[in-house]
């Protein structure tokens, strides 16, 4: 992680957006990180299998709100299939790298995200960490 890098994560963590409790969501969907305790609750709106609104809550560290934020900067009209695809390295490539040790931290809004939208077309799958994260 670089010196822009860095003063990016601390921006989104100190201001950030879509950092609240949806109330008229189409799906929403809870995970937890029991590394580090954080927890994420994200909220989606879903039309014409695009994701329309995202907000998220919970109790996040300061790289989870970071990245939870970050997020919402390209998930909007976005379609759930393409979501479906995202991982850390999508985060890399749009500039949100973190260390090694806080990657859960930086993909948990994906992964709540992802497993939401397994429970919005009902195809019995949850995505784990592993799958987001890869390696």
């Amino acid at each position: 992680m670089n010196e822009e890098q860095n003063i990016l994560i601390q921006e989104y963590a100190k201001t950030p957006l879509q950092n609240f409790a949806m109330k008229d969501y189409t799906i929403k969907q809870h995970e937890g990180n029991f590394i580090c305790w954080d927890d994420i609750v994200v909220y989606l709106v879903i039309k014409d299998n695009k994701v329309g609104k995202y907000s998220f809550d919970g109790n996040c560290s300061n790289i989870t709100t970071a990245a939870a934020s970050f997020l919402s900067e390209f998930i909007i009209s976005t379609s759930i299939e393409e979501i479906l695809n995202r991982t850390y390295q999508t985060m890399v490539n749009h500039w949100f790298e973190v260390s090694p040790r806080r990657k859960r931290a930086a993909v948990i809004a994906i992964l709540a995200t992802r497993n939401a939208i397994h429970s919005y077309i009902k195809d019995n799958k949850q995505d784990t960490f592993d799958d987001i994260i890869g390696d």
